[in-house]
């Protein structure tokens, strides 16, 4: 199972890697955000600017595999693409991009309506996962419980 991950990881960052330098190639081209659109039945990832031209797609195949074996595809498919995008390599190379910050690279559906935003990139400002006030708060509540339970 890991080396399946693991080739579905290479898979994913190939893909970004190749948009990148589609993006490189291109004269003039400074992006604000990038848009991921996923074809969840064609296992097809679709990359495109923020003008919305087609930078790549390409299928992934070893989303046939997460297909098979998790309960909820999409949200398998969501936390692979936030894995690669926060791993240091891919990171790099985005950050070596002309770019205009905060830069986002964004998941969208087919009419371009966005579902999540995958990762900001600036390189002025750190920010945090959408989730990180949720947790923090939870461990909050945790602390102020085991700390007022002596007190009664």
């Amino acid at each position: 199972m890991e080396a399946t991950k693991e080739r579905l990881y290479n898979d994913i960052s190939s893909v970004f890697t190749n948009a990148i330098e589609t993006v490189r190639t291109k004269d003039d081209c400074t992006l604000t955000d990038m848009y991921v659109c996923v074809k969840y039945d064609d296992l097809l990832v679709v990359i495109y600017d923020d003008s919305e031209n087609i930078l790549l797609q390409e299928t992934i195949d070893g989303w046939d595999d997460l297909k098979e074996n998790s309960e909820n595809f999409e949200e398998a498919v969501i936390d692979s693409l936030k894995y690669v995008l926060n791993t240091d390599s891919i990171k790099q190379k985005f950050e070596s991009l002309d770019f205009v910050g905060p830069f986002s690279v964004i998941l969208v559906d087919d009419n371009f309506e966005q579902i999540c935003e995958l990762v900001t990139y600036d390189k002025d400002m750190i920010y945090l996962e959408d989730d990180f006030l949720d947790k923090i708060d939870k461990e909050l509540d945790e602390f102020f419980e085991k700390l007022m339970s002596d007190v009664e």
